[in-house]
């Protein structure tokens, strides 16, 4: 971990704040997006600045351009979110040698953590949190948000994480959700919220709490969906099996695996977890309390289509709950079929041995 020298100064560094190299590497990113094979060599000038031109957020592995600063008062930055695992203990997190002698904040199982040991006061808290060092929002459902953090020190720190998560994700198949972030002292209003980025007057402990919550639910949200799109996927096979052979020997096969029973615990935790864990239909307590910061959440939220989404991934999962009740009921009939057949099989044997021993009988 690269510390920081301490420094007692309040919240100057919020106005024009020096970077360190990694933070400053990622700030002067220019707009183009390198992308694999005939695509990069399809791509032209135009197409890399319509895409510069679209929405700050983006999903995926990859990084997205950031917008140049309007003047030299402004600093904009980026907040990317990942998704590491089913859980995050926050407070083995939090007492990792990593992050000793560094601000730290619990707040409703989240922990802000400052990655770097500069002194941060309480007056930073609301007058405006430094951009030096960057910062690491952890929630307990697994999700994980930086403010402008190097690449270099996110992979660190991400493999810190997953030490204390539960069931963390290959880092192979990155779930992340990125949204761009200016800070600007000079702004007229407390914020500005536009389609491509959020400005900021400074960025306190609320507005970070606040932003992170969102892009935290995002990115989790995107865990959740593609679980869900792999499920449908299963029962999609199965079922054109069925249309192509005309037999469900899978199902039995399946059945035989108990894979259906598993899909049934899966499909309920899943839900449980979005509405329980993650809470996407309650409001923040910090933008339920303060108007500025509920503007910005409720913002956020839209832009990334936080409702949208969610409809969408409940009606495939009660897509898969009739998928799983129509299964289930062709292998229960399957079962009363089977069972049907022995009982005739018990009974004819009941009656040839009857039948035999009255013959029996009747010859002696």
């Amino acid at each position: 971990m690269d510390e920081l020298e301490n420094d007692p100064s309040d919240c100057s560094m919020c106005a024009a704040g020096e970077l360190d190299e990694e933070a400053r590497a990622a700030l002067q990113e220019k707009a183009s997006a390198s992308v694999g094979g005939a695509a990069a060599a399809a791509a032209t000038a135009a197409a890399e600045h319509d895409a510069a031109l679209q929405l700050g957020r983006h999903r995926g592995g990859g990084t997205r351009p950031l917008p140049e600063a309007a003047s030299a008062a402004e600093q904009v930055f980026k907040a990317d979110a990942h998704y590491v695992g089913s859980k995050i203990d926050i407070y083995a997190l939090k007492a990792r040698p990593e992050f000793s002698g560094h601000y730290k904040k619990v707040h409703k199982g989240a922990v802000v953590l400052a990655l770097g040991g500069r002194h941060i006061s309480e007056q930073c808290e609301t007058q405006g949190m430094p951009l030096d060092p960057a910062y690491m929002v952890a929630f307990n459902y697994g999700s994980v948000v930086f403010f402008n953090a190097g690449p270099k020190l996110r992979q660190r720190l991400l493999a810190v994480v997953r030490e204390v998560a539960s069931d963390p994700v290959s880092s192979e198949r990155p779930y992340v959700e990125e949204y761009c972030l200016t800070l600007s002292p000079q702004l007229p209003t407390w914020s500005s919220c536009l389609p491509d980025n959020i400005k900021l007057q400074c960025l306190d402990l609320k507005n970070m709490q606040v932003i992170s919550q969102v892009l935290a639910q995002s990115v989790a949200m995107d865990f959740y969906s593609s679980h869900v799109e792999r499920t449908l996927e299963t029962f999609c096979n199965m079922n054109l099996e069925m249309q192509e052979t005309q037999n469900i020997s899978k199902i039995n096969k399946q059945a035989g695996g108990v894979v259906l029973l598993q899909l049934v615990a899966e499909n309920n935790i899943v839900m449980t977890d979005i509405i329980n864990k993650l809470g996407v239909h309650e409001r923040f307590d910090i933008a339920w309390k303060h108007v500025s910061y509920g503007k910005i959440w409720d913002f956020l939220r839209s832009e990334l289509e936080m409702d949208g989404r969610f409809k969408t991934l409940e009606s495939k999962l009660n897509l898969i709950q009739d998928n799983l009740k129509y299964f289930l009921e062709i292998l229960q009939n399957r079962k009363s079929d089977t069972l049907e057949w022995i009982i005739i099989v018990l009974i004819a044997m009941e009656i040839c041995l009857s039948l035999y021993d009255l013959f029996s009988k009747g010859f002696s």
